[in-house]
């Protein structure tokens, strides 16, 4: 047998990267510098770690339950994890099982099997059941594709997304691909990735080469170079990106650099342009949260909520409208601030671990946050209290999104998506869970409403990304990707939808009704 570090390494990387555990995985191989090993990840399965301790864990129940005289136990209780690592503190030891049966005594008995392993953690379950059968597509009279199916859906919401298996395409990167993004102006993706680049796809003509981005040089030594935060300004022009090494970049659309800011010191895990595109603020792996004034490329503030504490990381950052955002640290309180003042305007506190996720509902009344405690909670600059404390996922919830408000019944849903698997609407106004989506098999790391409000994709660490129907929480299509699904989005027009994969490909699709509109 041989096992190496960087295997082990490896694999407890992966093991949070799919858990959902994106800001400790980041750090974690910082430190361990896993992208330096030698391992094809794409060829590593999900739950890999997992699936290895489970087996490990029904070798030493079967190793306990055998007796000096070659005896199987018929009497011995599933251990636990730890109960296997120190057998002897548990008073657990094969000479202490005293009911005993020859191997071979019973043949139609199920006693002779090696015990079930039952493990009772849903952040753990979730990870044993990643893998899913390679699903077909079934929609009326098109043509099938190799990796779309269409389940338990009624004939309206079939035909209202069609999607012909010549309208998938694939789009590489050097490694794996961690987010992308629409232009809210053209039908331009980008794409970050592992590799240190920034892709800009024409999904218009999808014949031209992508203009490739480098945001690092690659010197073969530097392992700091995930991408790991993109957004576009609201008009189109520019595309700001965050790195690993703790580097913001802009780039004009055309993919002319404009300014370089290494501000942080450290990972950059958020930036965002406010709505008029004069000001992007960052954070990231550091204290501060830094608001730069793109008109003279300087930084314009810098606010240090916690200066005192170094392991102060800022996980999220949203806009409620020029001048004022809101942004979440791993140390449970959220921050609000306006440009020009020194201070927050307002502090919520509520949630009892790390907020992971916020956002501001479309008319900046309400901000949804999402947490390690596994609550998501609605807030409101008149009430010093959250509105509601949303309850119901069983993983710690790691995407907020809330409903274009089309209709007037629309503007207080909000989607959150969780590690343990699934996804939840929910009434604002009352705090009801009012759908339930649980068809993925593990963590659940993106979504996605289309443009219209009618549907929601998610994207998951079981490798697919699935279209549901809001109306009636049917699964309207499935795909089954190559790696895990870290990004998904829509374009501005509803037609078309990407998904960022762990197995280096950018996955495009585009999707018409019924009249082929």
């Amino acid at each position: 047998m041989c096992m190496t570090s960087d295997e082990v390494n490896y694999l407890v990387y992966r093991y949070l990267q799919e858990s959902g555990f994106e800001h400790t995985a980041f750090v974690f191989n910082l430190e361990s510098h896993t992208n330096s090993c030698n391992i094809d990840g794409t060829l590593v399965p999900p739950g890999a770690l997992i699936s290895i301790l489970q087996k490990g864990l029904q070798f030493v129940q079967a190793e306990i339950s055998l007796s000096d005289d070659g005896l199987i136990s018929t009497e011995s209780d599933s251990l636990s994890l730890i109960e296997a690592v120190i057998p002897d503190i548990y008073g657990i030891s094969s000479r202490a099982m005293t009911s005993t049966v020859p191997k071979a005594c019973d043949p139609e008995s199920n006693d002779n099997d090696i015990p079930h392993v039952k493990f009772e953690d849903p952040d753990v379950t979730m990870m044993l059941d990643a893998s899913e059968e390679q699903p077909t597509f079934e929609n009326g009279t098109s043509a099938p594709s190799e990796n779309f199916q269409s389940e338990d859906a009624d004939e309206e919401l079939k035909q209202s997304v069609f999607i012909n298996k010549d309208n998938i395409r694939h789009f590489p990167h050097d490694k794996e691909v961690f987010s992308c993004v629409w232009n809210p102006v053209t039908d331009k993706l980008a794409t970050g990735s592992g590799d240190s680049t920034i892709r800009i796809w024409d999904m218009v003509d999808t014949s031209k080469e992508p203009i490739v981005l480098k945001h690092a040089a690659c010197s073969g030594n530097d392992k700091k170079l995930d991408i790991t935060a993109l957004d576009w300004s609201p008009n189109g022009d520019l595309l700001a990106s965050g790195c690993l090494n703790g580097s913001t970049k802009i780039f004009k659309n055309s993919g002319e650099l404009l300014h370089t800011f290494k501000i942080h010191g450290a990972p950059v895990f958020a930036l965002k342009f406010n709505c008029k595109g004069q000001y992007l603020v960052t954070g990231g792996m550091s204290p501060s949260v830094v608001v730069i004034d793109l008109q003279s490329a300087q930084q314009y503030q810098d606010y240090k909520f916690n200066p005192g504490n170094l392991m102060e990381a800022t996980m999220d950052i949203h806009w409620q409208n020029e001048k004022t955002f809101a942004a979440c640290s791993n140390n449970t309180v959220i921050y609000v601030c306006r440009l020009g003042l020194e201070k927050p305007i307002k502090y919520f506190k509520g949630h009892e671990r790390e907020v992971n996720v916020l956002r501001w509902d479309h008319s900046g009344t309400y901000l949804a946050s999402g947490s390690e405690d596994r609550t998501a909670r609605i807030w409101s600059l008149r009430s010093e209290e959250c509105i509601h404390s949303l309850q119901g996922h069983s993983g710690s919830v790691e995407v907020v999104r809330w409903m274009p408000p089309k209709q007037k019944d629309q503007k207080f849903i909000l989607a959150t998506a969780s590690q343990d698997s699934t996804v939840r609407l929910w009434n604002t106004k009352t705090g009801e869970c009012i759908q339930h989506y649980n068809r993925h098999t593990s963590a659940v790391l993106s979504i996605c409403f289309s443009p219209c409000g009618n549907f929601l994709a998610s994207g998951s660490v079981d490798r697919t990304f699935k279209i549901w129907g809001v109306k009636d929480g049917i699964l309207v299509n499935n795909y089954q990707g190559g790696g895990v699904i870290s990004d998904v989005c829509w374009n501005s027009s509803g037609y078309k939808i990407a998904a960022s994969c762990e197995d280096t490909n950018v996955i495009m699709i585009e999707l018409t009704s019924e009249s082929g509109s």
